[in-house]
């Protein structure tokens, strides 16, 4: 998770209860310096590294590098195995495309390109989210300084948060094809990407599921998943260098994405529009008290309050 300045887990201050944070599996507040995402880039060399794959191939088009924990934050258990950072962000699920084959129009040529996304929303509650779009756009300042300018010029802030991850992964001659998930007519119905499947493999789901009440999750359906609901993402970040070869390629860039894991529906659209109205209904009800304690009147009513009085003097002086 990522956490505030006083090390306090995002999930915590989402309004209500919303984020479920007694069911997220750890402290409240963050302890171990390894769950704390660092403010400054300068504490962030001592908590991350960039690594990559172990096969250098040069007929690949793409190197693909990884952001890591580093050495000195992971637990002892840990040492000596490359452990990449897992995010766990939280907000109202906007637009998304999750299936296998993503955005995917069935072309070769569009395989590299095609993607899974999914777009967060923060409902409105700006405190919760702001303190996850400073730790992604923290983390992907370190990942540019690291390996360069990003080709990507998406900057994490405002209300939503748009995540996206690449379907495909270009076969190799070194490649691990044991690692290729096996597409049927479900995953693949025009059969499009099995005829590419000696040059373009699919090595994920993104896995999808449900918060119970004893905090224990249960996988459900894509399908189950809609706009609205109150969703936690886990994510990573997957950082592309693109060389473009022949003439006049001029060399290539840096594409930093972060890609999604697991989505887990906490709220279904329905519950979570009751929590967000009774919220609404509780910090007007506050915010009236307030007023009232003040000898203040809220604009809208002190109108209306005006009008109710010209109207009886009127009335009262024709009488």
């Amino acid at each position: 998770f990522s956490a505030t300045g006083n090390r306090a887990i995002a999930p915590t201050l989402w309004p209500g209860g919303l984020g479920r944070s007694e069911t997220c599996g750890i402290d409240l507040q963050v302890r171990d310096d390894w769950r704390y995402i660092p403010e400054t880039l300068d504490d962030m060399c001592e908590w991350a590294a960039v690594g990559c794959d172990d096969v250098d191939d040069p007929t690949f088009e793409r190197d693909r590098r990884y952001l890591l924990y580093h050495p000195s934050v992971v637990p002892t258990e840990y040492l000596g195995v490359d452990c990449r950072v897992t995010v766990v962000l939280q907000g109202f699920l906007g637009a998304f495309q999750l299936s296998t084959l993503g955005n995917w129009k069935g072309r070769e040529k569009d395989a590299a390109r095609a993607v899974q996304y999914l777009v967060l929303e923060s409902g409105g509650c700006t405190e919760a989210f702001q303190a996850q779009t400073r730790a992604l756009e923290n983390l992907k300042r370190f990942i540019c300084m690291k390996v360069g300018s990003s080709a990507n010029d998406r900057e994490y802030g405002g209300d939503s948060i748009y995540l996206e991850r690449l379907v495909f992964t270009k076969v190799r001659a070194v490649s691990d094809r044991a690692s290729f998930i096996e597409l049927d007519d479900r995953t693949d119905p025009r059969r499009n990407a099995r005829k590419i499947a000696h040059r373009w493999g699919i090595n994920h789901v993104v896995q999808t599921g449900a918060r119970r009440a004893n905090g224990e999750n249960t996988s459900i359906a894509l399908e189950a998943l809609r706009v609205g609901d109150f969703v936690e993402v886990s994510v990573s970040a997957d950082i592309t260098a693109v060389r473009r070869g022949g003439r006049g390629g001029g060399g290539g860039g840096t594409v930093v994405r972060f890609g999604m894991h697991e989505v887990v529906r906490l709220w279904t659209a329905e519950e979570a529009q009751v929590w967000v109205v009774g919220m609404r209904m509780c910090a007007n009800a506050h915010r009236d008290c307030i007023h009232r304690r003040v000898g203040l009147v809220p604009t809208a009513r002190r109108r209306d309050a005006q009008r109710k009085k010209s109207w009886l003097r009127c009335h009262q002086g024709s009488a």
